[in-house]
């Protein structure tokens, strides 16, 4: 067994050798509020399927029908899901990429049918929200909230209305990469105030029929402006557009306040940034709305993002919108001579996770990884997602990573923590304080040891539990999200420890700390008196001691995820029940009638 390290939230950054951490944490100190990133993501393929181009790799495969899909977003438990009303990679059929336009205008995905007038904007009979309210309805199925992105023109909108298409360089011809990579999606509207009108309706619908509440206007346009599959026009036409849909949700006061409207993702690919500045110069002159700010800062190395464009884009709002919240729109990129463990290593999550880290000293709302399934094809280099969707639907180490903060939910308040450079920390706990929680993502010491010293002061009380947790490529392998490796009784309101680790897999591992007041080892019935629940930490049985009568069927047991976990239950006395648990972990006891007071017990196998 593993030796405990108290509390602290250590951050490693890559180092040639062994790291040796040393962390100081003030628990008495909170300095801000933790942001759950590690629930937001971005995908584009939900209901077009997984597979390259049609034309080269046949049909695709519509992975949200996989069994597997359900249940791992239960595990992931994703917050927001970035999606386009439009814009999806590898389009589906070559019907998107025709030069028959009457094809293109009769697409599946097009939301507006009729007439580049403001009479024909105003009649709701040419609307067609099929597609864009199954798109939500699939994100809200899984618990998430829909960031929905507008970013490719309406055909019957359209300042253009001949189809042009870049193609894709080495493939056969008909070919295309983007669903939107012709001149017609990629153009201003040619009317800025009917197509305002236009998305007002749109955004209205999903606002009433859903909640839907993030509206974000384009995506990437400034991505080398003049040579964009993404925007055509300049930022004044950029700017002329978005300012159109402003006054539209304006002029609407029972829609106006309830929703967040932003622009534009921008990719900080144009010279000198020329093209952002200049579209948010002309905000700032106009005084156009603009509840967020959104940009993409992809980086080729680490976990895919970049903090220098991350400060770039907060210079931008001070500047130009300064009560304008920050949205990273998309990141995780990396080189392709990151080579075969890249995508498939637990690195590359805990990379993830100390990118999250930093972006909360850079007061990021939200963070959408890039992306959240794979959309191409199977092999083990390949590809961006967070999960495999072929042959399929299954999680890579790194969603592991994401699943795994899942634990710390709740711990909303940061705590002050220093740590010698190059390293950083984070320590957080419970609005309450009952709960504190240490997350660690410690990078692989490559053939060494890898060491963390920490010192914890000032804990709000002075007797609880402390519980290691640890997540590593062989953890991974064998389908462990997380398992507790120590668990130890804390006595005192400062601690002091020590952790020693070594590779596992050429990989680090994350490692998290759970630490709980004993006033919540317990539960109170209607009279306060206590129901026992001895020993925990266990390695094998629990016994319940109860003041009143309770049967086996009255008791049940879910794991640290939240699902049922099969026990044997047995009754000893009217008051007292003994659980015999089949496996390690973190499992929660609920009583009928006590189900709000729910016990956390740590088995050790």
């Amino acid at each position: 067994m593993r030796s405990l390290l108290w509390i602290v939230f250590a951050l490693t950054l890559p180092i040639a050798g062994h790291g040796q951490i040393h962390v100081d944490v003030d628990a008495a100190n909170v300095i801000g509020v933790v942001n759950p990133l590690w629930g937001d993501h971005y995908d584009v393929q939900l209901l077009h399927g997984a597979g390259g181009n049609p034309t080269v790799s046949g049909p695709k495969e519509l992975y949200i029908d996989d069994p597997g899909f359900a249940p791992l977003m239960n595990a992931l438990k994703p917050r927001s899901i970035r999606v386009s009303t439009g814009r999806y990679d590898d389009p589906p059929s070559a019907d998107f990429y025709s030069t028959d336009t009457a094809v293109l205008r009769s697409s599946w995905t097009e939301w507006y049918h009729g007439p580049n007038t403001m009479a024909g904007v105003n009649d709701l009979s040419n609307f067609d929200f099929t597609y864009v309210d199954s798109l939500v309805d699939v994100v809200q199925a899984f618990g998430a909230e829909p960031f929905v992105e507008f970013a490719a023109m309406p055909f019957d909108l359209s300042s253009v209305q001949t189809p042009t298409y870049f193609g894709c360089v080495g493939w056969p011809v008909p070919c295309h990469i983007f669903s939107w990579d012709n001149a017609i999606r990629t153009a201003p509207p040619a009317d800025n105030a009917v197509y305002g009108r236009a998305v007002y309706q749109l955004i209205k619908h999903l606002h009433i029929t859903r909640n839907v509440i993030w509206f974000e206007a384009w995506n990437e346009p400034d991505q080398f402006p003049g040579l964009s599959p993404f925007w055509d026009g300049d930022a004044i036409q950029l700017h002329a557009m978005y300012a159109a849909i402003v006054a539209e949700v304006a002029a609407d006061p029972l829609l106006s306040p309830y929703i967040k409207l932003g622009c534009c993702s921008f990719a900080m690919q144009s010279f000198l940034n020329l093209f952002p500045v200049q579209f948010l110069s002309t905000v700032q002159q106009e005084g156009t709305r603009m509840d967020f700010l959104s940009f993409h800062p992809y980086a080729n190395v680490g976990g895919g993002y970049d903090p220098a464009k991350t400060e770039i884009a907060r210079t931008w709002r001070d500047t130009y919108v300064p009560d304008a919240q920050l949205v990273n729109g998309e990141w995780g990129m990396l080189d392709p001579g990151f080579g075969s463990a890249g995508w498939n290593s637990l690195d590359y999550g805990l990379d993830r996770i100390k990118a999250i880290i930093a972006m909360q000293d850079a007061e990021i709302t939200f963070a959408h990884a890039a992306s959240l399934s794979d959309n191409d094809t199977t092999a083990a280099t390949c590809c961006l997602g967070m999960f495999y969707a072929k042959p399929t639907f299954s999680a890579k180490p790194a969603a592991f990573a994401y699943m795994a903060m899942n634990l710390i939910l709740g711990a909303t308040e940061r705590l002050h923590t220093l740590v010698d450079a190059p390293y950083t920390a984070l320590a957080c706990s419970t609005l309450d304080q009952d709960t504190l929680y240490v997350v660690v993502p410690a990078d692989d010491p490559n053939g060494s040891t890898g060491t963390i010293t920490v010192s914890i002061n000032s804990l709000p009380w002075s007797t609880g539990t402390a519980t290691r947790f640890e997540l590593t490529m062989s953890d991974y392998a064998n389908g462990d999200v997380l398992v507790p490796t120590a668990a130890q009784l804390i006595g005192s309101n400062s601690f002091q420890d020590s952790l020693t680790y070594l590779s596992d897999q050429g990989n680090g591992r994350l490692v998290i700390w759970e630490l709980v007041r004993d006033d919540d080892l317990s539960i109170a019935n209607a009279q306060h008196s206590p129901i026992r629940v001895h020993p925990n930490p266990t390695t094998q049985a629990v016994t319940i001691d109860a003041p009143f009568t309770i049967s086996p069927r009255d008791v049940w047991i879910t794991d640290e995820l939240g699902r049922p976990v099969a026990v044997s239950t047995t009754a000893v006395s009217h008051g007292r029940i003994r659980i015999d648990f089949p496996r390690s972990g973190v499992h929660s006891i609920r009583i009928v009638g006590l189900e709000q007071f729910p016990v956390r017990v740590v088995v050790l196998k």
